[in-house]
């Protein structure tokens, strides 16, 4: 498996294993999905998936956050679906997921489910064997989903449930074609309690809190590193360096407001840009740096947290390129001062690049 994929794994395993945890779970879910053309290329693989999941959950316990989240469930997931088409085929993901109870009590209760991953898809694109499979250009890719889950215990090991929610799998732009697949679905499910208490998984793993302050605004600067792929030069990759200086303001145990000034070097956007202007009676200028403004959130749980972010570039690389941006993943903190990233730039519903990211407080 590429080393990124690797890396971005270990990243879910250790948001699902960090931590004492007390009841354990085996949940089951059957859904029917149906596959959004949110992009023309879409047409000829739409199709009506069926959807298989299997997790092995656990109540978190421990940390503050949790406790903040109202000890909500985790673990790991296993999905398999047929996609309905035979250009797809058929995909398997393995994901970590949080599932917060958004209301209810312990007999029944409504529940919100974030799901992260890798996925294998049996049949990417191929310029000879499958050149209708635009929306999926790789066998490994990304594995996103979020759901929401009604669920009522039938007895004091046994629950039943319906489902719904979206799913998303794509490989961030890293190899095109790259639409990626959205598909809704909902279904049926139901869990088992497996024991009332569990032992923590790999200790190693198990960190105590992480100290912060709140009411503080903390600077820090970040190396980001990526590969852009560019469909009008045959999909070839180019890489990508940005940096980032950011401050965040740590207003409670859960949350931080983010603001910073990123700048990146994008060798594909620019190739791309000199590969049209060859084909333009009157070439279109471009800015080679792109300069931006950002502003944004992050979602704390411990040593692991959720960045979502808007940016607005402060000029417009060029007359037909889009103004805004979105970024989301997460960064992991390694030590009092230093962090590891992996965040998705994207423009809009099309991927930018993926960032994997090196960040230092700076005091």
């Amino acid at each position: 498996m590429n080393k990124d994929y690797c890396l971005l794994a270990l990243f879910f395993v250790i948001s699902s294993v960090e931590c004492s945890f007390g009841q354990s779970y085996l949940n089951l879910q059957v859904s029917r999905g149906y596959t959004l053309a949110h992009h023309q290329e879409l047409r000829d693989i739409q199709g009506i998936p069926n959807i298989f999941k299997v997790d092995y959950g656990f109540i978190l316990k421990d940390k503050a956050y949790q406790k903040a989240l109202g000890n909500p469930e985790a673990g790991l997931s296993l999905t398999f679906m047929d996609h309905d088409n035979s250009y797809t085929g058929r995909s398997l993901s393995l994901s970590s997921y949080l599932q917060p109870q958004i209301l209810g009590n312990e007999r029944h209760g409504l529940y919100g489910r974030l799901g992260l991953g890798i996925s294998y898809v049996e049949n990417p694109y191929d310029y000879h064997d499958n050149p209708l499979q635009l929306a999926i250009g790789s066998k490994i890719n990304f594995f996103g989903e979020g759901q929401l889950i009604y669920s009522y215990w039938v007895s004091e090991t046994f629950r039943l449930q319906v489902q719904g929610g979206i799913t998303h799998i794509s490989n961030a732009a890293r190899k095109l074609p790259n639409s990626g697949l959205n598909i809704i679905h909902a279904g049926v499910g139901g869990a088992m309690k497996l024991s009332k208490e569990s032992k923590p998984a790999w200790k190693s793993f198990n960190h105590p809190e992480k100290e912060h302050e709140l009411g503080k605004w903390t600077p820090l600067v970040f190396g980001k590193l990526g590969l852009k792929s560019i469909r009008v030069l045959n999909y070839k990759s180019f890489p990508v360096a940005a940096a980032t200086l950011q401050a965040g303001y740590r207003y409670s145990l859960l949350g931080s407001y983010l603001l910073g000034l990123d700048v990146d070097f994008n060798d594909g956007y620019i190739q791309e840009r000199r590969e049209v202007n060859r084909h333009l009676e009157e070439p279109i200028s471009f800015h080679r740096l792109r300069w931006a403004l950002t502003a944004g959130h992050e979602f704390h749980m411990n040593k692991l947290s959720l960045v979502t972010q808007l940016g607005v570039y402060v000029h417009s690389p060029h007359s037909g390129h889009p103004l805004m941006y979105q970024r989301y993943g997460l960064h992991y903190r390694i030590s009092k001062n230093w962090l590891v990233g992996a965040t998705l730039r994207a423009h809009g519903g099309r991927a930018d690049y993926m960032e994997w990211t090196l960040g230092r407080k700076l005091w």
